[in-house]
């Protein structure tokens, strides 16, 4: 994996400071941050890494090349090393690669930078990145090119830095200070790029109910995080483990697990992890999940309700279909205290529905409802299926025509699909949904 340092070289005629980073310091007075920025983060670049210093026409002449500025009063040229020859003395100059830019002073030439950036980015690349000297709008620009990078690329964002040498006054009260006493500190500022992150696996899930995004990002927290404790340092991971097993356990329509899901121990492993050192995102974050699965439980009834309308919600129609009537032949099975996991079992219900429906007579009936007569009256007279069995039929129409991909001649259109689905869900709610008790997920009282 190829890295790269990023930096945008402005045109002011800068005062050598020392820089410091942490607990690091440096001993000598440098003009350009971007000498000890490459000194704290790119000391170990070899062949195949690439030192990027974007400029415009005047950077170019004031600051990458020598004596580029002139003294007012003279009009003599200042005599000056400029930020060229400056790092070809830090790093092997073939790392070193200049890139010219627009200056950005309309909304044109701020779309020519961002592609001239981006297109210098290589794919799977790490990146460190200095916007000290950026210009106007550029820092907005950098950080919102890093997430676009992140995205279309695939790049690892190391770190986002900026020297902040205003930290020691005014230029006037700077040029007074002896030249040793000049410390501006680096400030990292690459949390505004994971904020990012945080960002797009919120609207992932928000939008979605997708949660790799944020499973990257709790590896992430667990590689990163200074705890010691095993058992803690990988506690979010596990959280966010189980949460993704639910979501899975949804989109691939596997209905027992669903059943069988523990969400009582889910709830309270969230509930712990609001007590937890956690990056600020994932505590906003976490609200939001808790909101989505607050109503969980293991009551078939309810279940189905919540399962469906996430289906709907995150645009998952053929999942909702088929859970639906899954379930509904589950819930009738057990009001009977049959096997939900007999094929035969099912197959009567799914039967029975039908035989309601469309009133067919006894010597009509096929196997496996024509060996099972008596079960198959019991059944016919059971309150839900009586009720749901318009919703269940219509489910059965949908089902066909979502699995025959629209083939068929009267195939219903997306939407017709869609409008069709919530009414059955509403329908559903009249005579499933209960006010089951639950502990709401709650985040500690500030």
């Amino acid at each position: 994996m190829s890295r790269a340092f990023i930096s945008i070289l402005g045109t002011n005629d800068y005062l050598e400071c020392r820089h410091k980073f942490n607990d690091s310091e440096t001993d000598i007075p440098v003009k350009y941050c971007q000498e000890d920025l490459i000194k704290f983060f790119c000391s170990d670049f070899n062949k195949g890494d690439e030192i990027r210093i974007f400029l415009t026409k005047d950077a170019e002449i004031k600051n990458w090349l020598n004596d580029g500025h002139f003294d007012r009063r003279t009009n003599q040229p200042i005599s000056n090393t400029g930020l060229k020859e400056r790092l070809e003395k830090i790093v092997d100059p073939i790392l070193i690669k200049p890139i010219g830019i627009k200056e950005g002073f309309n909304e044109d030439e701020i779309w020519e930078i961002f592609q001239t950036i981006f297109d210098s980015i290589n794919e799977d690349e790490e990146l460190i990145v200095d916007i000290t000297h950026s210009f106007r709008s550029l820092p907005m620009l950098m950080i919102s090119l890093l997430n676009f990078a992140k995205q279309v690329k695939n790049v690892k964002v190391k770190g986002v830095y900026y020297a902040a040498f205003e930290t020691l006054g005014s230029i006037e009260e700077v040029k007074k200070m002896p030249v040793e006493e000049r410390v501006a500190p680096i400030l990292d500022l690459t949390a505004f790029s994971l904020l990012q992150d945080w960002t797009n696996a919120t609207y992932d899930f928000v939008n979605y109910g997708n949660v790799k995004m944020l499973n990257n990002l709790v590896k992430h927290i667990s590689n990163s995080s200074n705890i010691t404790d095993p058992a803690q340092k990988y506690f979010p991971n596990r959280v966010i483990k189980k949460l993704n097993q639910l979501v899975d356990n949804i989109a691939l329509c596997r209905g027992k697990e669903l059943i069988e899901f523990d969400y009582n121990n889910l709830k309270n492993e969230i509930r712990q992890l609001y007590e937890n050192k956690l990056p600020k995102p994932f505590s906003y974050l976490l609200k939001v999940i808790t909101d989505r699965i607050d109503n969980f439980n293991q009551n078939p009834e309810a279940l189905i309700i919540k399962v469906s309308q996430w289906c709907f919600d995150y645009n998952l129609i053929q999942q909702a279909i088929t859970l639906l009537q899954e379930f509904t032949i589950s819930l009738i099975l057990k009001n009977h205290n049959l096997d939900i996991s007999d094929k035969t079992n099912r197959e009567i219900i799914s039967q029975s529905f039908r035989i309601k429906a469309q009133d067919i007579p006894e010597d009509k009936w096929y196997e496996p409802a024509a060996g099972n007569v008596e079960l198959v009256r019991k059944i016919l007279s059971d309150y839900l299926l009586s009720n749901l069995s318009p919703s269940f039929n219509s489910l059965t129409s949908l089902r066909n025509d979502v699995n025959h991909a629209g083939f068929l001649l009267d195939a219903k259109s997306t939407e017709s699909i869609k409008a069709n689905i919530q009414q059955i869900i509403e329908h559903y709610k009249k005579y499933l949904y209960r006010n089951h008790a639950h502990q709401p997920i709650k985040s500690p009282e500030k």
